[in-house]
């Protein structure tokens, strides 16, 4: 069970090579219904931003239906007690990086990111 953060699932849906393997293994294991990846509301949000103003080749559209659907890419919404969390949370993140990793925390699930900030500061185990 992981959680996803904007580029890794984005880079995952385009298909480029800055994925980490073992990043691509876990959505690979989403695909097959092996595991489960969560997509917090905000990193979706950022995807469909990314996409739009970098010109990536990925229907978020069809990607955000599919989504709806999924038994195993679940959205995560940013909800009260991930408010109440992140009220209370000092580290030193953007709010991006904070929603993605109090996300993880509270569902005790890994997450999937290169980011060097998530990666000091996380409590959970990180991938890539």
């Amino acid at each position: 069970m992981f959680v996803a953060d904007a580029h890794s699932w984005l880079w995952y849906l385009s298909n480029d090579k800055r994925l980490g393997d073992d990043a691509e293994k876990a959505f690979e294991s989403a695909d097959n219904g092996e595991d489960i990846i969560f997509l917090p509301s905000i990193a979706v949000a950022e995807s469909v931003y990314v996409t739009r103003s970098h010109g990536y080749n990925v229907e978020m559209e069809d990607v955000v239906k599919d989504l709806k659907i999924s038994r195993n890419y679940r959205l995560k919404s940013l909800d009260h007690r991930l408010i109440a969390s992140l009220v209370k949370d000092e580290r030193k993140l953007s709010i991006h990086d904070k929603i993605i990793t109090l996300t993880a925390e509270q569902i005790g699930a890994g997450i999937i990111s290169r980011d060097k900030e998530i990666e000091s500061l996380a409590n959970e185990k990180i991938i890539w």
